[in-house]
């Protein structure tokens, strides 16, 4: 190469070097590491408490020695769109595990499933990071939170399924029961939905009106697929059984398992009570079992 050449390369490569210094200098300022410090882990679950409120815990257990700032917090899966942590920021102690209770939206349905991600922006140990990875499904809740929001969609689409305002108190077969209507209202819409069976709960037993016997599960087989009007039926309750802690300690004892078959597939969804219904079941298994 000429010597001009080199002259000129030379310069030409130290004007460069001149200009990248201050832009590097400039660059100092300190950044956010990337990924979870050693010993902090996240998954997610849901309790019993959460899946009335189609709620989900992430949970992240910081076993290091420091405490853990969780500054920003989001979980989103394909199925369903990304939701925020509003409470932070929320330290984790060392030694401690923290949950994060998080509203999910509605599934999805027509997305395909995949793996949840969880982004996190956090301070710990002097210094900023944050990451995006895949947190561990404690229990594999996940694909079913999914498919019983689109079941639920599936039924809704051919009848809105509800119980009424109050219980009656009838005997049958000289036994004190409580009976809870419910009715289905078609939607006009057609198609696939057939009430297939109901199951018990810890506080209430069904009574089979085929059998007279109380058992985890009283056969319906009600097709409301061609159904045009609302359809009414009823369910006879007895006390599961006359444990206190039972009522005291109630979580889901007043939400009722139907088996249904839809378009989608065959499977559960859950129908509730209202408050005044709950109460009112309340009472009726506290005076049958002694306790009023």
């Amino acid at each position: 190469m000429p010597v001009h050449a080199n002259r000129v390369a030379t310069l030409v490569l130290a004007g460069a070097l001149a200009l990248a210094i201050p832009v590097t200098l400039g660059a100092c300022a300190p950044t956010p590491s990337p990924g979870l410090p050693h010993g902090v882990t996240i998954d997610v679950y849901q309790s019993r408490i959460d899946y009335s409120e189609h709620k989900l815990e992430v949970a992240i257990a910081n076993a290091t020695d420091a405490p853990f700032d969780v500054l920003a917090l989001s979980f989103s899966t394909p199925v369903f769109s990304s939701v925020e942590y509003t409470r932070a920021p929320t330290t984790v102690r060392p030694g401690t595990t923290t949950d994060f209770r998080l509203l999910l939206p509605p599934a999805r349905c027509d997305a395909e499933p995949g793996k949840p991600t969880v982004d996190i922006r956090f301070s710990f140990d002097g210094g900023e990071g944050q990451a995006r990875m895949s947190p561990d499904d404690r229990m594999g809740q996940l694909p079913a939170i999914a498919a019983e929001d689109c079941r639920d969609d599936a039924v809704a689409a051919v009848a809105t399924i509800s119980a009424a305002p109050a219980i009656r108190i009838a005997s049958v077969d000289g036994t004190t029961a409580a009976v809870l209507d419910f009715t289905a209202v078609p939607t006009g819409a057609g198609g696939i939905l057939t009430i297939d069976d109901v199951r018990g709960t810890v506080l209430l037993g069904a009574r089979d009106p085929a059998t007279g016997r109380v058992g985890d599960t009283v056969p319906l087989g009600i097709d409301l697929s061609h159904a045009t009007t609302p359809v009414t039926f009823s369910l006879v309750l007895l006390p599961a059984r006359c444990d206190p802690h039972v009522v005291l300690e109630d979580k889901r004892g007043t939400f009722f398992t139907f088996t249904v078959t839809t378009r989608l597939d065959t499977g559960r969804i859950f129908i509730g009570v209202t408050d005044d219904v709950r109460l009112q079941l309340y009472e009726f298994v506290g005076s049958q079992c002694g306790w009023t």
